[in-house]
């Protein structure tokens, strides 16, 4: 008997549905094609490769079968979509449901001279010079067959372009709704931002659930920041606790430049994250923090890199897990310095709570350097609630479950404190409340030795 795994061909055979795209760009077109061929000759992962050992996909691979959303079925109110308005982005707003951009929802008015934001797709039909420079050119990932199957499916998305000595007051919030559906539905969000010299914007990137139905998204985001160019990107996951969401954020960082990456796991039954930034010139400055509140039976992974390809370069990683019921968290972080690139400063580190005896962690924070002269480290931290700390705050008169609340609040609440953006921020507060209050009650988990 032949000892061979049968490899799953779920995304493959998603391919049939290309038919359906007729856009108007043939660069879009070009990319999809090309795309397509690359889905077909790689293998699909599995836990016998590295980077994905600790996280089984079959959330993913057993199930109904996934179709393109069809429009007509999907079931939403609109009101269901402001609630979700924020008042700092009442000009700056691109909508997109289940994929597909909302000229309607959306709202672009009152933007500095030059400033573009909008429908990647109308952009691309344009000829715009600057989606045909930067389009598809940073989402490097090896043999990665999800970031494949989104450029297999490019059809639609989102473009900012924030010019030259141009800084955008308001917050770009970029909504991504995933509504109710007969179907399981797949889709393939795709964002392009380019900050020019010295520029500075800040982006919100939404990717929202209004049921608790299953299907997949793949979102793939694309930032080039030029010299002197300063980003915020928050990215907050709210998604349906049936959905499947793969993510591959990517940003690529020039001489002087600062980017912020801010990401908020919440939702979705099975999430992967893996941002990568680069350092394509000296004296660059980045940070990649991440919080994770899951329970259930969630399992949410992240893979990230930090690369410096440069010398003289600041980097900073703060991932925090809180993780209950049956929950799984696994994080791997790479520091990753490449030879000549000296005068780096980098650190990084994975904290995480277990509020349960059935949690589950994986964590492998790694250096991976080629240079001698470079300040590197990382750690990482698994444990439940400290005794010393649940004493003191019962002698201050709090009960146990009151206790282990104000625990969790606080060890969640240091990844969002840098949040600027007061709606979000007091949005951000509430959820962290939320989840401590939720899960007071819950059996302590077992001492980690």
């Amino acid at each position: 008997m032949s000892n061979a795994v049968k490899e799953n061909t779920i995304l493959k055979d998603l391919l049939t549905y290309q038919t359906h795209l007729n856009g108007q760009s043939s660069l879009l077109e070009k990319i999809r094609k090309e795309s397509a061929e690359k889905v077909k000759n790689t293998p699909f992962p599995t836990t016998r490769d590295e980077d994905w050992r600790f996280t089984n996909l079959k959330p993913l691979t057993r199930g109904g079968d996934f179709v393109p959303d069809q429009e007509e079925s999907s079931e939403y109110d609109p009101s269901e979509l402001e609630e979700y308005f924020i008042p700092e982005s009442e000009n700056t707003r691109l909508v997109f449901i289940n994929g597909r951009f909302s000229t309607e929802y959306s709202s672009i008015d009152d933007l500095p001279e030059g400033t573009l934001i909008g429908n990647l797709a109308e952009f691309a039909a344009e000829d715009n010079k600057i989606v045909e420079e930067h389009l598809n050119q940073y989402a490097e990932y090896e043999e990665d067959i999800f970031t494949y199957f989104n450029g297999a499916f490019l059809d639609d998305g989102s473009m900012v372009y924030i010019p030259q000595d141009t800084k955008v007051e308001s917050p770009i919030h970029i909504l991504n709704f995933y509504t109710n559906s007969d179907q399981d539905f797949f889709t393939n969000p795709r964002t392009l931002v380019v900050a020019d010299k010295f520029s500075k914007s800040t982006v919100i990137e939404e990717h929202i659930g209004l049921s608790d139905n299953r299907y997949l998204t793949v979102p793939v985001v694309e930032l080039k920041l030029f010299e002197g160019a300063n980003v915020k990107h928050l990215r907050i996951q709210r998604d349906s606790r049936q959905a499947i969401h793969i993510s591959r954020p990517v940003a690529h960082v020039a001489q002087h430049s600062k980017y912020e990456s801010y990401t908020i796991t919440l939702g979705a039954r099975l999430s992967r994250n893996d941002p990568k930034i680069v350092a394509t010139d000296e004296e660059v400055d980045f940070t990649v923090d991440g919080l994770v509140l899951i329970d259930g039976d969630q399992i949410a992974d992240t893979h990230s890199v930090m690369d410096h390809r440069q010398a003289h370069a600041t980097s900073h990683q703060l991932h925090k897990c809180v993780i209950n019921g049956e929950a799984h968290s696994v994080f791997n972080g790479k520091i990753f310095v490449r030879q000549g690139a000296q005068k780096i400063d980098s650190f990084q580190e994975n904290r995480n709570l277990l509020l349960s005896r059935d949690g589950h962690v994986n964590t492998k924070p790694q250096l991976e350097i080629f240079a001698d002269d470079v300040v590197c480290t990382h750690g990482a931290t698994i444990g439940s609630f400290e005794d010393e700390e649940l004493f003191y705050l019962k002698s201050r008169g709090l009960s146990g479950e009151k206790a282990r609340e104000l625990i969790t609040y606080g060890f969640a609440l240091e990844t969002i404190e840098n949040i600027e953006v007061d709606s979000i921020h007091q949005l951000l507060l509430k959820e962290v409340e939320r989840y401590s209050k939720s899960h007071r009650d819950e059996p302590e988990a077992k001492p980690v030795a």
